[in-house]
């Protein structure tokens, strides 16, 4: 006759299914598969006529998906690196490892319910078996007893003096950390978004004026080959625009050369193929004197920067493993009841077992491990405190640096703007001059390279202005984009300025 499959039986089967050895790796994610490295790293080539190659997209959309956009906003990028960041995803990932942390906390207030099962044989000097949470198996009659039980435990802790609290509420400070600590990553992708956006939009604006610069190379070095087949110049001057054509020409090439490297830095910013191609648009200046005190981005900062939550947090977390290590002085009180049934057995008394108790434990004598864990607690909460004072005088000084490195940008701009109005005016009187035979073509030359220079100066001075923009956005903790959302049409060299000395612009309070 079959017996029915009991307790111990099925936990037995359940444990040989899950033996090591018969386990299988897991399989890796399409990711990290072969076609899935491909796709991210390799970019698809379509032939054409005369056999040369053009790229297309790093990875070909299906049918159905929308194709990769190639033009962007500042807007439209620093949302694409919002959803596409790895690093983005590597600190979501961080906040559900937390949440999970948290709720392994909570489970430690709610009771515990298990199976447990023993099989074994004993001869007739020895018991029949350990004791169970329930009790003790009987025998029945002398001799050899073999026994096959199975047990449901149900445990409580009632009361344990804040130990549970404490450590949950460590847990869940831990959570708001990850939080604050995923705010400023976004934060932070929006900053390299931004530059990376900047410095895109420098490398186009110095191939402008490079390009420029080689054009009107080229008309001097023509000019000049003239006036000397003519017999009004000398060879040094040919010489000297051949030279400053090879200069223009080697700026466009590395103009060319930091636009590639811009787009590839911004697309590996947004998560994207550093290999796709990539459009910027241009970005209008801000309107002066919109830039807030120091003091009012002090302040702003004290509310915006989640750095400063994340300090108190940590130091919250940090007295509450004070909280955690001081109750474990204290005891434990918890229930504990179990229910079986003995089965297969030979000179021992089969049926249920039932039985359940209130514990009570404290402990006496660990060798010093409680009063090691209250030290190094106390000593967290020391150094969480340091931490955050560390913190505060970090955001100080980095919304100080930026503030003062907006105003000397600010200033900056406005000398080379000036510069530039002071470089064309000296070009068009030596261009006057050189009609009326009274300049060389070299004294051309030296016009037009103070003009590209001073052109150049001025788009640099331009960018970092609103890089310094985009830095005291990221310093203060606010959006990318707050200190330029007042916009006029783009930057223009004005007509005419008097050649004064800038003075420093004024601040709003």
């Amino acid at each position: 006759m079959m017996r029915p499959l009991s307790i111990p039986r099925l936990a037995l089967c359940v444990l040989l299914g899950g033996c090591p050895s018969w386990h299988q790796a897991a399989p890796l994610p399409p990711e990290l598969s072969e076609a899935g490295i491909r796709a991210r790293l390799l970019i698809p080539t379509q032939d054409i006529p005369d056999g040369e190659p053009i790229v297309k997209a790093a990875i070909q959309p299906e049918p159905e998906t929308a194709p990769e956009p190639s033009v962007f906003t500042l807007a439209d990028a620093v949302a694409y690196g919002q959803r596409h960041s790895p690093r983005l995803r590597a600190a979501h990932a961080a906040l559900d490892a937390s949440s999970g942390h948290e709720q392994a906390a909570f489970a430690a207030f709610l009771p515990e319910l298990g199976i447990f099962s023993q099989t074994g044989a004993s001869t007739h000097p020895e018991g029949p078996g350990i004791p169970s949470l329930s009790g003790f198996l009987l025998a029945s009659t002398p001799g050899p007893h073999t026994y096959s039980q199975g047990i449901v435990q149900f445990q409580w802790t009632v009361y344990d003096f804040g130990r549970r609290t404490g450590r949950y509420n460590q847990a869940a400070a831990r959570q708001r950390i990850t939080e604050y600590r995923l705010t400023r990553a976004e934060q932070t992708v929006q900053f390299d978004v931004a530059v990376g956006y900047l410095n895109i939009l420098l490398a186009q604006a110095s191939l402008r004026v490079q390009e420029e610069a080689v054009r009107q190379a080229e008309a001097t070095l023509k000019d000049a080959r003239a006036r000397l087949a003519g017999g009004v110049a000398d060879p040094d001057d040919v010489l000297r625009a051949e030279v400053q054509l090879s200069e223009s020409r080697d700026g466009v090439v590395r103009a060319q050369e930091a636009k590639v490297f811009a787009v590839a830095q911004l697309d590996n910013t947004m998560g994207r193929n550093a290999a796709l191609p990539l459009e910027v648009m241009e970005l209008a200046p801000p309107l002066p004197n919109l830039t807030p005190s120091l003091a009012k981005s002090l302040e702003n900062a004290a509310t915006l920067r989640p750095e400063i939550s994340f300090a108190r947090e940590a130091v919250v977390a940090a007295q509450e493993g004070v909280a955690a290590a001081k109750a474990a002085f204290r005891p434990n009180i918890y229930v504990r009841g179990a229910t079986g049934q003995v089965l297969g057995t030979t000179n021992v008394v089969p049926g249920w077992q039932n039985g359940i108790g209130l514990h009570f434990e404290l402990p006496l004598y660990t060798g010093g491990r409680l009063s090691g864990d209250l030290h190094a607690a106390e000593a967290e909460v020391a150094a969480a405190l340091a931490d955050a004072q560390t913190i505060l005088d970090g955001v100080s000084l980095e919304v100080t640096q930026a503030y003062q490195g907006e105003l000397a940008a600010g200033q900056r701009l406005e000398l080379s703007r000036t510069a530039v109005i002071e470089a064309q005016e000296n070009l068009r009187l030596v261009r006057v001059k050189y009609r009326n035979g009274n300049a060389t073509p070299t004294d051309i030359v030296d016009a037009e390279t103070t003009m590209t220079r001073s052109q150049q100066r001025l788009k640099t001075a331009l960018y970092t202005h609103l890089a310094a923009l985009a830095r005291l956005d990221y310093a203060v903790g606010q959006a990318q984009g707050t200190l330029l959302r007042h916009a006029q049409a783009p930057d223009t060299v004005p007509k005419r300025l008097p050649a004064t000395r800038p003075r420093p612009r004024p601040r709003s309070r």
